[in-house]
């Protein structure tokens, strides 16, 4: 009786155990064809479906005036599918003799088991066409996009340029991907189990959307006649490198941005220097690259020298340490602490009021009010200006101010920061603050890009700068215009004047680290009209050779700029 008994429950046991486990297979079987089919109905698509990219069409980058400034270039793409190829050998034979490639190295591809091998993109549409004509089974040759720039180099480092995916890799082109880049397309067709296509089955295409157009404040005009005018002082003074900005101190739209030598867009990883990329190791050559696709405008610092007096100017007769008329007196240096800081006349200037002091750029006249205004107050100016952080312009890679901690700076260190040395800014950061400095005394954000348009023309969206933060007074923006007119029209910008416009400006002389080296940086701030600004002009020349004062060689620079630009842009003379 026992045995049956344990017997009976060893048979119930198992029972149970076989009736749970055809429950759960049964549970299983309804999940998976009623709350799983989608899935598995989108795998077994998969499995017959063979799918290919269709690029969209990358968004147009245009000037102020709608000129074409980036745009694109049909081109193919040739790829092989393993399955369909029936003489692969004729294959083999004639993509290599028409693309130019190595026989191995199409036969690599050919012979390789995949759902789908590229063998070359970026192909001329010509030789596509070629291909497609030969009708090779396997052979696929889908059309394509490659980003074009009509005119090569012109502002190559602002731009920028796209890769092999045709995504943007610097510049404009990066910054305003998500505008640019459109959304790509698909070719679906339908295959048997061996994955050779079906004849008579249409394909299903999801056509691409193009990107659309970013127009931007550039003018080409005057972006070319800037990059001339820059190729031709560099070429003079054998310098390592110009750069010019021209913008609106208003509203802080760029005009130009210059940063010569440029490079070649559509040839973006050949060097612009000559050099044979081949006798370089691929980490040298990297190198060389990243230093040419550099914008020096923003990537670059700099010690901005006698400019910056125009800074420590406003912010010393804002704060009141400092009256026009008040006399200073300059005997060639300024003895601060222990240090004998020289002025750049060696004789001096002699007895000068301070508008005088500014016309000649004499630094012990700087020094002066700087230790008047303390080094506490010139930090909180620093800031209060925008010098601490960045200017928001619309390019990546913006490089931030490099300056003494607060509690660093001693009179020494505060006597050479008021004629803009042993710190360092952008030059885009001291366009951007001496025009909201000279414009009434309201922050402006510098940016290239103004609206977003669709491929016909349409507005999509007016992109938006937030700025009108004041910076300074009213009263001090005007006086100090009215000084830097003085410094073009009496003293050391007297090279930047232009007949019929009222010019300011400042000029600046900096010597590059190491001292020892004697390199020097020359440059210029100028804009016109003196009395209500509406474009500001920046040259500054790296490392020149023989004469290198910024009052001789850049101040010319925007002089001549100004003289053709101001009545390009509808300025009249008065």
């Amino acid at each position: 009786m026992k045995n049956k008994t344990y017997n009976k429950k060893k048979i119930f046991i198992v029972f149970i155990a076989a009736f749970l486990i055809i429950l759960f297979l049964i549970g299983r079987l309804v999940y998976l064809m009623v709350f799983d089919a989608e899935y598995y109905q989108k795998k077994a698509e998969e499995l017959h479906e063979r799918e290919r990219d269709i690029k969209a069409a990358r968004g147009e980058i245009v000037d102020v005036n709608g000129t074409v400034l980036a745009t694109n270039k049909t081109v193919c793409t040739i790829s092989v599918i393993h399955s369909q190829i029936k003489e692969p050998e004729e294959v083999i034979k004639k993509l290599s003799s028409i693309l130019e490639l190595d026989e191995e190295t199409v036969r690599k591809r050919v012979e390789k088991v995949s759902s789908i091998e590229r063998i070359k993109t970026n192909v001329e549409k010509e030789t596509g066409d070629e291909i497609r004509n030969l009708e090779l089974e396997g052979v696929k040759v889908d059309e394509d996009f490659k980003r074009y720039y009509p005119y090569n180099e012109l502002a190559s480092t602002v731009l920028g340029f796209t890769g092999g995916d045709n995504q943007g890799i610097i510049g404009l082109e990066v910054k305003y991907e998500e505008y640019l880049k459109g959304q790509d397309g698909k070719i679906l067709t339908t295959t048997d189990a061996r994955g050779v296509e079906l004849e008579g089955v249409a394909e299903d295409r999801m056509e691409p959307v193009a990107g659309d157009t970013l127009q931007i404040s550039m003018d080409y005009n005057v972006q070319m006649y800037a990059q001339q005018m820059a190729e031709k002082v560099m070429e003079e003074k054998q310098a390592d490198g110009v750069s010019i900005i021209l913008m609106n101190p208003k509203n802080g739209e760029i005009l130009t941005m210059v940063n010569v030598p440029e490079f070649n867009l559509n040839d973006p990883f050949t060097l612009n220097t000559g050099a044979d990329g081949n006798s370089l190791t691929e980490e040298e050559k990297q190198d060389a690259l990243n230093q040419m696709w550099r914008n020096r405008c923003i990537n670059d610092t700099y010690e901005p020298g006698s400019t910056f007096k125009i800074i420590t100017s406003s912010a010393c007769l804002e704060e009141g340490v400092v009256n026009l008329t008040d006399n200073f007196s300059c005997p060639g240096y300024r003895v601060v602490e222990d240090r004998k800081i020289r002025c750049h006349k060696v004789g001096g200037h002699g007895a000068e009021t301070f508008v005088q002091g500014v016309q000649n750029s004499c630094n012990p006249v700087f020094i002066d009010i700087g230790l008047r205004l303390g080094a506490d107050k010139f930090c909180d100016y620093f800031e209060k200006f925008g010098l601490m952080g960045m200017t928001g312009v619309d390019l990546p890679g913006e490089a931030s101010t490099i300056m003494h901690k607060r509690e660093n700076i001693g009179l020494v260190e505060l006597a050479t920061m008021t004629f803009g040395q042993s710190f360092q800014v952008t030059p885009m950061q001291m366009a951007a603050t001496v025009s909201s400095l000279i414009n009434g005394g309201t922050r402006v954000i510098p940016h290239f890009g103004v609206r977003v348009l669709t491929k016909e023309g349409e507005e999509v969206e007016t992109l938006r700068y937030d700025s009108g933060e004041r910076i300074l007074s009213e009263d001090v923006s005007e006086t100090m215009r009215t000084i830097l007119e003085s410094v073009v029209s009496e003293g050391s910008g007297k090279n930047g004047a232009v007949e019929g416009y009222r010019i300011g400006g400042k000029t600046a002389t900096s010597q590059t680290l190491p001292r020892s080296a004697n390199k020097y940086i020359s440059s210029f701030i100028g804009f016109a009209p003196a009395d209500d600004p509406q474009v500001l002009g920046m040259c500054i020349i790296y490392n020149p050779q023989g004469v290198y004062y910024g009052g001789t060689i850049a101040a010319p620079v925007i002089g001549k700029i100004f003289e053709n630009v101001l009545p390009y842009l509808g300025i009249e003379k008065e």
